[in-house]
């Protein structure tokens, strides 16, 4: 394997599902042969069976710049999605946008800096289902010295915001009875609704042209099992993203205050957000700008990154990503021009910022 298209096709043909641990440590294995071949230094780490890569041009887990991507999908149900297909420059298979064709960028950029730049990387392989792998790894102290780019974001553009995420259980109760007779019963269906309902107006109307505000998606909701009893118990999973570090506690209280349920947190993490104007951000810019003749704008992102593992380690994060389309889509594919160009972005800014020092 020679190029990062090469390399993004063998990865897609592992099929690494998150849930399936041996698909993604067979992809984990291939990239690090594929490494190692390339006297790349390599660490292997494992949590609960679960394999982690660190890659670096020198022997030391801080770099002055760290990368970081996953290398596991999410699950297809059409029956050739891990068999790559290339058309009109669009290589198409499950994902070869999110994220194996930012993974096989990042590796190549590796081997072409071996001897120019001091650059590691971290490849995760659960970030589809919260990403505790990278958490871990920087527990153990993979980290950088200057900055961390995480490639798991839009083509094109540079991130340095994303929302925190709040996923809570809603639950009510009630007593159940015989649907025709309503009354000799409380239906917890009716105040799990009715507390939802309350639970929404905290949160306002963001549109396409006004994305940056909080927002509460209702994404799972059971309750009974038969459609003559009223139930007894409703359970309702909300997704919510805010956008201010702190409001943890305030919308658990307030969403506990208007609906009268007690939230359970799922799943939570704080936002995201880095100065714009930090040098080295803006050398990075000035990088993708010169290679790729177009103003590249510094922008906020909705959905959640790996991003949210590195904020603590005190140095400025970038989110980008190679173009791509249709993530976790049936039509998902990275363009391949776009990749070598990205690869050739990143080799700009690590030999730049080399010189420099």
């Amino acid at each position: 394997m020679n190029t990062s298209q090469e390399l993004l096709s063998e990865f897609i043909r592992c099929q690494p599902v998150t849930r399936d641990l041996d698909a993604v440590n067979a992809a984990t294995a291939l990239l690090k042969n594929y490494l190692e071949e390339h006297q790349l230094y390599v660490e292997l780490e494992r949590f609960r069976g679960r394999d982690v890569l660190f890659a670096s041009t020198t022997e030391k887990k801080r770099p002055e710049i760290l990368f970081n991507a996953h290398l596991d999908v999410v699950p297809a149900e059409e029956p050739d999605a891990f068999e790559p297909k290339t058309e009109n420059g669009w290589l198409y298979a499950r994902g070869a946008a999110d994220c194996l064709g930012n993974s096989a960028v990042i590796a190549a950029v590796l081997t072409r800096v071996r001897e120019t730049a001091d650059a590691g990387a971290v490849f995760s392989t659960d970030e589809e289902a919260g990403g505790q792998t990278t958490r871990e790894m920087v527990e153990k102290g993979y980290t950088a010295n200057k900055m961390i780019c995480v490639m798991d974001g839009k083509g094109y553009a540079l991130t340095i915001a994303q929302k925190g995420v709040l996923t809570l259980t809603l639950r009510a109760s009630g007593t159940s009875c015989h649907a025709a007779e309503p009354w000799h019963g409380t239906n917890a269906l009716d105040n799990l609704i009715e507390g939802y309902v309350n639970i929404k107006k905290l949160f306002g109307q963001a549109t396409a042209d006004d994305q940056w505000q909080d927002t509460m998606a209702a994404v799972e909701c059971r309750s009974g099992g038969v459609h003559n009893k009223v139930p007894d118990e409703a359970v309702m999973t909300v997704n919510i993203r805010y956008t201010e570090r702190g409001q943890y506690e305030r919308i658990l209280k307030r969403i506990q205050e208007v609906s009268g349920l007690t939230p359970e947190v799922q799943m939570h993490s704080e936002p995201v957000v880095f100065d714009e104007n930090t040098a080295i951000l803006q050398n990075l810019r000035g990088c993708m700008e010169k290679r790729l003749g177009r103003n590249i704008p510094m922008q906020k992102m909705n959905g959640a990154t790996d991003a949210r593992h590195f904020a603590q380690c005190g140095v400025p994060v970038a989110i980008l990503g190679i173009p791509g389309t249709d993530e976790h889509g049936e039509h998902e594919a990275a363009e391949l021009t776009g990749m070598k160009g990205y690869e050739d972005i990143l080799v700009d800014f690590l030999e730049a910022y080399s010189s420099q020092d």
